[in-house]
């Protein structure tokens, strides 16, 4: 099955020659030319809805083309369901996590693989194997016998690879797979990268961020509006030109202008504790925006669950606007006006069946329905009002949230917490998994909302960010803070001895 295809001097491991793709009433890939040479890092990318996804998931067989053909080592290949495509060596790590979170690590990264033992699953096998996988990977701090649903996303994306790796791969496609790590982790996962490429693995990496693949990547394939756009080497190709051939135009630099105007403390939260937060103390002024930055698992995201009562927690004073507040859940929060756009937006942040509407005015259910009638002139006016706002794209308020791009729904999220007119948003992870578009348009919102009086929070597993869009960075580790700096001491080397430990 997997003799070498040869055309010239080149050797692919797959080729899609004129891949067409249609729903109704929308043609999601036109005519689609694909190839990725034997044992290459190869890079797939393009803005939300340019395709990416779609073709990725007819390679996995999870969708079957209306035209063209697929080679796997030049042989033509009727990839009919993912069974098909796992005979043939293809996984696919998704930028939708598939794992059962009420199954424990080991369980997941074997799941239909079992090895038996009589009548019985062998766990000592399956947990001995998970471990080996998981210190391949340097993540020997997660047990096989964690539950999943105890673990963050970011290390739910490592168990993603974990179970990848488990099979006898020949093409491993990753779809967004650094979204959710921090710079140590990813540098870690570059590594697992290069090492399989040495072994002979083909990778397919699929990445918004740019330069993960400028680093990794041997060559780079761009689609834009389910159209191919052309195939370059890495090393020829320059950032503004990648830029270029993804958004069809120029794109000035990512980052606006910094423009806040910092004023005085309003917002305090004291000695706050959780199982994975110790006695961290923050502050917030008005029109700053404050970073929160540490490597997986520091707790950056954690320290606001346990603020806003989502995890059980401690704290000591919370202040705000020179009053003392209690919270003990989310609602105490929301009442007092502080929100959380969560990381995990498509399943923590939206309803994603729904309309984009019934989002966005979820929180205000009390205010648009008087008895049981919906007072429908003021939903459509505040519908109306904040997507113009934040220049929310869909074909109608009437369209599915899950039918929008990643950046879209993210400006959903926003819109939804907007319309309750907080005094503070919390950002985790704003831009994950967004193309370099949304991305700008994201950041321009974020300071457009601090103008507007709000106080901003932002988490971002992503240095560049926090180091252009911040006032302010606190800098943890292991559950602790462990650094605060202004915008003018910042530098990537100053977090970095913050982050892992360099700095107490």
């Amino acid at each position: 099955m997997y003799c070498k295809g040869v055309i010239g001097m080149v050797r692919y491991a797959l080729r899609m020659e004129g891949v067409t793709k249609e729903f109704p009433g929308v043609k999601a890939l036109d005519n689609i030319h694909f190839e990725v040479e034997e044992g290459e890092i190869h890079a797939l990318i393009g803005e939300n809805g340019a395709g990416k996804s779609t073709l990725i998931k007819i390679l996995a067989g999870i969708h079957k083309p209306n035209a063209g053909t697929i080679y796997i080592n030049e042989e033509k290949v009727e990839m009919n369901d993912v069974r098909t495509a796992r005979q043939y060596g293809i996984s696919v790590i998704h930028q939708e996590l598939s794992l059962a979170k009420n199954m424990t690590v080991a369980e997941n990264i074997f799941l239909g693989k079992f090895s038996e033992k009589g009548l019985f699953v062998n766990d000592k096998e399956l947990i001995d194997k998970s471990a080996e996988l998981l210190k391949m990977i340097g993540m020997e701090e997660i047990s096989p016998q964690t539950r999943v649903s105890n673990l963050s996303v970011a290390q739910q994306q490592m168990v993603e690879i974990c179970r990848a790796l488990s099979e006898d791969i020949h093409i491993l496609v990753m779809d967004e797979p650094t979204a959710s790590l921090a710079q140590a982790e990813v540098e870690r996962l570059i590594s697992i990268m290069r090492r399989l490429k040495e072994k002979g693995v083909t990778i397919i990496f699929i990445s918004h961020k740019l330069n993960e693949i400028f680093e990794v990547c041997d060559r780079i394939t761009v689609l834009r509006d389910g159209t191919y756009v052309g195939t370059e080497k890495t090393s020829e190709l320059s950032y503004e030109k990648l830029i270029e051939m993804m958004v069809g135009r120029e794109i000035d630099d990512i980052y606006p202008p910094h423009e806040t105007s910092v004023g005085e403390v309003f917002f305090e939260a004291k000695h706050i504790n959780s199982e994975r937060v110790k006695d961290v103390s923050f502050c917030l002024k008005r029109g700053e925006v404050l970073g929160f930055y540490g490597l997986m698992g520091a707790g950056r995201s954690e320290v606001m669950r346990a603020l806003l009562g989502i995890d059980k927690s401690t704290k000591g004073d919370v202040i705000l606007e020179g009053k003392k507040i209690t919270i003990n859940s989310p609602v105490d929060a929301a009442e007092a006006g502080i929100v959380l756009a969560p990381e995990d937006r498509k399943y923590e942040g939206l309803i994603l069946k729904q309309t984009v509407d019934f989002n966005i005015t979820l929180p205000i259910l009390k205010q648009i329905i008087s008895g049981i009638k919906l007072k429908k002139s003021m939903n459509d006016a505040t519908v109306d009002s904040i997507a113009k706002r934040l220049r929310i794209k869909t074909p109608s308020y009437e369209s599915k949230v899950m039918n929008l791009s990643g950046g879209n729904q993210q400006k959903v999220v926003l819109a939804k917490w907007l319309v309750t007119n907080p005094k503070i948003l919390i950002l985790d992870e704003p831009t994950r998994g967004i193309d370099v578009g949304a991305k700008q348009e994201i950041y321009k919102l974020i300071y457009e909302i601090v103008k507007s009086g709000v106080g901003i929070i932002l988490i971002s597993s992503e240095m560049p960010e926090v180091m252009n869009l911040c006032d302010r960075i606190y800098i943890l580790r292991e559950g602790q803070l462990k650094g605060e700096l202004q915008r003018e001491e910042v530098t990537d080397q100053l977090i970095m001895q913050y982050a892992i430990g360099g700095i107490e």
